[in-house]
């Protein structure tokens, strides 16, 4: 197993992409990836949302506030948050629900001193999976939010 785990780090490097796991004081992870200058925040083991609801976990205001504290070390980049949903029902009904998702994450980040002028919000409702699932299927690891943070000039 060893053995392809270099050449894996090893071309995910050379591709520009790197993703590593981050855990504060032994609060919920987060996966980190970088894509060139572009920064992405995505949370592991954490339901951010309940089946068909914009309203975050209580672990999840905590997870965003230490996430707020790595984004505030950019003062000057930019920040879009994701939103998406898991794949029951129409996309006409999951659209606004996940950007309603992404509006309470990017509600969060102000509340954490995240200047409201630097993010933009956007729903992609049930493209882009995170699991890839049938239709009907109720997987919370689809409803989520991505957080990105990248240079102004990009």
């Amino acid at each position: 197993m060893k053995k392809f785990i270099l050449p894996l780090a090893a071309a995910a490097l050379l591709a520009g992409c790197t993703t590593y796991q981050d855990a504060r004081d032994g609060g919920d992870m987060w996966t980190v990836t970088h894509r060139g200058q572009e920064v992405d925040y995505q949370f592991l083991d954490e339901v951010l949302f309940a089946y068909d609801s914009d309203q975050l976990s209580p672990r999840a205001y905590d997870s965003i506030a230490r996430v707020a504290d790595d984004i505030r070390h950019h003062q000057h980049w930019l920040v879009a948050v994701d939103g998406y949903t898991d794949t029951v029902g129409s996309q006409d009904y999951n659209l606004p629900l996940s950007r309603a998702r992404a509006q309470t994450v990017a509600d969060a980040l102000v509340h954490n001193g995240i200047d409201p002028h630097r993010i933009s919000v956007a729903g992609f409702g049930k493209t882009h999976l995170a699991v890839p699932t049938g239709d009907n299927v109720r997987d919370k690891r689809n409803r989520r939010v991505v957080i990105r943070l990248f240079p102004p000039d990009r």
